[in-house]
Formats: structure tokens, C-alpha cells, sequence
């Protein structure tokens, strides 16, 4: 059986991080690394690869994580600068390019898993809203490239969290879900109340990162699962 293929979007430096004046796309190993392990072919996006082309190419998609969004967008396609002090904001350009994919993602049906600062962009896209801070005093949510571990509970049925009640995740973000975007669900939150997964279809985010955990198998091969079965379908085998 042919293995499924999964786009992974990365994240641009417009020559100002990695190498000044050099533009670069990155993206850390271990998503490509999640992928395989459960049976899919991993494949980088760039905004280069084109939004039709990249639906075309890929059985699912996942939005990968990165810096920081807005409380929320604005009108035709606006994404302002996050206001919180000490932000640092998304490239614009790869905002513009996973909105769009996000989009003819869903049109097409296919699989969607966002990550970190891709369910946040998934949830502000669909209109909901962030918290550009989650509120002082809660659990330790680590950012700003500090990963921490916190437990999670699960409080909706879903095959992608299935053994993860009480799960100890890989936490990345100072960032969250304020609002919940319409038709979506709230899956789990962490012990503060921070929301931590949410889902419509087969569109799923989560806040942590699976790829540097535990729940790596159960994440990841759900979408690697619901990629090859919407490819079969789609062949009409």
C-alpha cells in the first residue's frame, strides 16, 4: 500500500534570524520524524510549492509551529502585529500562505492537524480569537522557545487523544485560545483551564507539540490514518 503523503509547512526568515540577508525555510526534524513513524511520507510546503498544487500533492497537512499571531485578524485577509509586549510576530508571508492553505485544505476534505501556533492560526483563521498572554498564575506553558512538561485532560471523545487523559505534554506557547472558532469543539484543556485541543471534522489542533512526546503515535497516526483513508476513498478503492 502506498504510503500517504503529508505536508509539513515550515517557518520563513526573511535573512534576519539564521543568516543575515540569506532568506531561509526551516522546520525542526522530529515533525518529519512523527510522520514516518506512523506510516505517512512527509513532504516540506513552502509558499513556492503554490496552495492548489500542495492540495493536489498531499493527502493531509500540517500546519507546524511558529511565533506569535494577533488576538485576532483583520478584515480581507489583515493579519496586525501582536501587541503584547516582548511579541514576536509571524511572517506575514507564511500567514498568508497557510490561510490560504488552510482553506483549500478543507475545500478538498483533506486532513488537517495544526500545532501549536497552527491550531492557534487554524482557531484565529476560523474565526475565533487568542489570548496574545495567557493570564498570569496558571500552569507553566513554557514559549519563547522553552519547552515544559504539563498534564493535560481530555474532555471530549477524539481517536487522535484517545490514551491522552492526564497525558504529559511538551508545552511551547505563551499564546492560547480565547474564543473558540464556530463548529469547533473543545477536546482538552490543561489543569489552569488553558484550552489545549480542538476539533471539527477532520480538522484537529492542539497546543502542545505530539512530535516531542509521548502522544506522538496516537496524534500522528490518527492523521496519517484519516489521510490514507480519504486517499483510498477519493481512488474509489
Amino acid at each position: 500500500m502506498e504510503k500517504p503523503v503529508v505536508g509539513l509547512t515550515a517557518s520563513l526568515d526573511p535573512g534576519q534570524r539564521l543568516a543575515e540577508g540569506v532568506d531561509y525555510v526551516y522546520l525542526k526534524r522530529r515533525y518529519g520524524a512523527a510522520v514516518a513513524a506512523a506510516g505517512g511520507r512527509p513532504v516540506l510546503l513552502v509558499p513556492e510549492t503554490g496552495v492548489a498544487e500542495a492540495v493536489a500533492l498531499c493527502d493531509a497537512l500540517v500546519i507546524s509551529g511558529g511565533d506569535d499571531l494577533p488576538a485576532r485578524l483583520g478584515a480581507e485577509g489583515a493579519c496586525p502585529p501582536p501587541r503584547a509586549p516582548g511579541a514576536r510576530p509571524e511572517v506575514a508571508e507564511r500567514v498568508a500562505f497557510e490561510r490560504a492553505l488552510i482553506d483549500a485544505a478543507l475545500a478538498a476534505g483533506r486532513p488537517l492537524l495544526g500545532v501549536c501556533y497552527g491550531m492557534q492560526l487554524l482557531n484565529l483563521h476560523l474565526g475565533g480569537s487568542l489570548h496574545e498572554c495567557l493570564p498570569a498564575g496558571g500552569v507553566d506553558h513554557g514559549g519563547a522557545g522553552r519547552f515544559v512538561e504539563h498534564a493535560i485532560r481530555v474532555r471530549g471523545g477524539h481517536p487522535a487523544l484517545a490514551r491522552a487523559d492526564g497525558a504529559r505534554v511538551a508545552s511551547c506557547h505563551r499564546q492560547g485560545v480565547d474564543a473558540v472558532a464556530p463548529g469547533f469543539a473543545v477536546l482538552a484543556e490543561a489543569p489552569d483551564g488553558a484550552v489545549e485541543a480542538i476539533a471539527r471534522d477532520d480538522a484537529l489542533g492542539v497546543e502542545w507539540h505530539p512530535e516531542a512526546d509521548a502522544t506522538a503515535g496516537d496524534v500522528y497516526g490518527w492523521l496519517v490514518a484519516r489521510a490514507r483513508e480519504t486517499s483510498e476513498r477519493g481512488r474509489g478503492r
